[in-house]
């Protein structure tokens, strides 16, 4: 989908806002808390029904309103037609309704809205996510595969219910005996037919990108200039995706979760929670077969965030067929010079239409050939100007 306008109501601190977007690059600049990121943040809203930010979506409407709405106005170029998506939250007394609208047309199922705006999102704390612990890495894969199919947040989100459901039983000390494996029962084969399949999306995501993560991050290292002692070609990267499970062909995976689920049944009732499942597992990062997170500089762990967000786009690009909407916020502020050049050199190749925000115009270094529109951002108020400030 291209996008042509976004129209923002009642969203964070913006009341009113309406936002032409360009062919190429639409760059929002501005001070930090002037609301850049709430635009990108709106924009990923509209195509995963979910904020990067934060899981209360009461949160993304405005302080003095109780309803907000998201719109984007574009063109379908697989019916060659103008299309519109829209997302209205409204705000209550303990929760925040969502209703979404395809052309003017209620969307009840999210998995039948998401995905109609294809788009791969690169923020600051993507450059973190190796450090962090595994819970962050695996919402990086999910918010990977999200871009690819459709079915996937779906699966997640119903994951997410039946292990809470489960550990609402293991926690309910009237239970005891056959009474508590009754109830734990439908629940395990719930999980074990879910996760195996949220667990093999993982994997095949991991495994469909790691030929362009390897290429991505010899090149992104080496932009440094000639190192030979730590020349990006002579470092052995490796990316797994680790179950407690262990090594599992896909076919026998929901057999081996569930195995594993009545195995624990003792040690989670102890424990009071689910030990084992996808929402236990992890992806596991090493250079020359060190942890990342304990042993890579600085340099070489934002070198391989950013071969797994261009081998995201490529495959994206692959997967569909056409570009995707790239959404990147504030990450050129945290780059050297070399990579910064070298990731918009690349973007400009692998992206189509691309809206980032930065707070000061020469962090962001665009190839000369690049259509670019830029956009003020102040206190909640767009200020569109024809060239860089």
């Amino acid at each position: 989908m291209r996008l042509a306008t976004l129209e923002l109501e009642g969203f964070r601190n913006f009341a009113h806002a309406r936002l032409e977007l360009g062919d190429g690059f639409t760059v929002l600049w501005g001070h930090n808390g002037a609301g850049k990121t709430n635009i990108v943040e709106a924009i990923y809203l509209l195509a995963t029904l979910r904020s990067f930010r934060t899981n209360d979506l009461g949160a993304l409407v405005g302080r003095d309103a109780t309803r907000a709405q998201v719109v984007v106005s574009g063109h379908d170029p697989y019916l060659d037609l103008p299309t519109r998506l829209a997302v209205q939250l409204e705000r209550g007394s303990t929760t925040t309704r969502r209703l979404a609208r395809a052309d003017d047309k209620l969307v009840r199922s999210a998995a039948d809205f998401y995905g109609r705006l294809q788009a791969v999102l690169f923020t600051p704390e993507d450059l973190a996510v190796l450090r962090e612990g595994p819970q962050q890495r695996r919402q990086f894969l999910d918010r990977m595969v999200f871009a690819r199919e459709r079915a996937h947040i779906a699966d997640v989100q119903a994951y997410e219910r039946v292990v809470r459901s489960r550990n609402s039983v293991l926690r309910d000390d009237t239970l005891h005996g056959a009474a508590l494996v009754d109830m734990l029962i439908p629940y395990e084969h719930q999980i074990a037919e879910i996760g195996a399949r949220v667990w093999t999306r993982r994997g095949r995501l991991l495994d469909d990108m790691l030929p362009g993560i390897e290429r991505s991050f010899a090149e992104i290292y080496g932009a440094e200039g000639p190192q030979p002692s730590t020349n990006a070609r002579q470092l052995a990267l490796s990316l797994r995706y680790v179950s407690p499970c262990g090594s599992i062909d896909e076919h026998e995976r929901a057999a081996a979760l569930l195995a594993r689920l009545v195995e624990r049944r003792e040690l989670d009732r102890m424990r009071r929670t689910t030990s084992v499942g996808p929402h236990r597992d992890d992806l596991v990062v090493e250079l020359e077969g060190r942890p990342v997170a304990e042993f890579a500089s600085q340099g070489q762990t934002r070198a391989i965030i950013l071969a797994l967000k261009l081998a995201e786009l490529e495959l994206a690009r692959l997967h569909t067929g056409a570009p995707p909407l790239l959404l990147l916020d504030d990450v050129s502020s945290e780059l050297d010079p070399p990579r910064n050049a070298l990731l918009f050199e690349r973007l400009g190749a692998l992206a189509g239409q691309c809206v980032l925000t930065t707070t000061a115009a020469e962090f962001v270094r665009l190839p000369e050939a690049a259509a670019c529109r830029f956009v003020g951002v102040d206190r909640g108020r767009l200020e569109p100007a024809s060239s860089a400030p």
